[in-house]
């Protein structure tokens, strides 16, 4: 088994961590207040990426305690993947129904971290440079143990969507995975259940 670095035992923390939002949405929230607690805290989001890229100072305190979980291309000029996180609920909670929206939130927010821990740890067949296929299949086996007891969504959309969120993870996107993943997911699942 190889070790995972701490650095990134932090960000699948934070991963984990987020899956607090559609857990909260599910049992808590209709969507209209869900949107607007969403909508302020990726404003909130915003003005620190703003302010770290914008002031030396704000920069410093950012990177005294974060910059060690921050990924090479998000310390100049990207957005933190903790962002596009936010960003992906939001998006996801705002266009779609509760159900898809928390399934879609589930796959990225449960099933990424699953699919990196498995993968750096155990991972032996490679597909690229940094996935496996033992952590992809992590990814759609955790998405689908965190979903199926979701109601209102039958088994085989959560499959196809699990699967599909899997194969996005995948790939390299110009865009983060924690924004293309639930987007993506959810609209194939809704298409399929019209």
């Amino acid at each position: 088994m190889n070790k995972i670095p701490q650095t990134e035992l932090g960000r699948k923390f934070i991963h984990y961590l987020a899956a607090l939002i559609p857990l909260t949405y599910h049992f808590f929230l209709d969507k209209k207040p869900a949107v607007i607690i969403l909508s302020f805290v990726v404003a909130v989001m915003l003005i620190i990426e703003f302010m770290r890229f914008a002031i030396p100072s704000c920069r410093n305190i950012y990177n005294r305690y974060f910059g060690k979980m921050t990924r090479p291309h998000e310390r100049t000029k990207n957005l933190t993947g903790a962002t596009y996180l936010l960003m992906g609920s939001l998006l996801v909670v705002a266009i779609f129904p509760k159900e898809l929206a928390v399934i879609a939130m589930f796959f990225v927010q449960v099933g990424d971290p699953s699919a990196c821990l498995v993968g750096m740890s155990i991972g032996k067949i490679r597909l690229s440079r940094s996935k496996t296929l033992e952590g992809t299949l992590a990814f759609i086996l955790s998405s689908l143990l965190v979903t199926w007891w979701i109601p209102g969504v039958p088994q085989h959309v959560k499959v196809a969507g699990a699967v599909t969120a899997g194969v996005l993870e995948y790939f390299t996107w110009r865009l983060d995975d924690n924004l293309v993943i639930p987007t993506v997911s959810a609209l194939l699942m809704y298409l399929m259940l019209l």
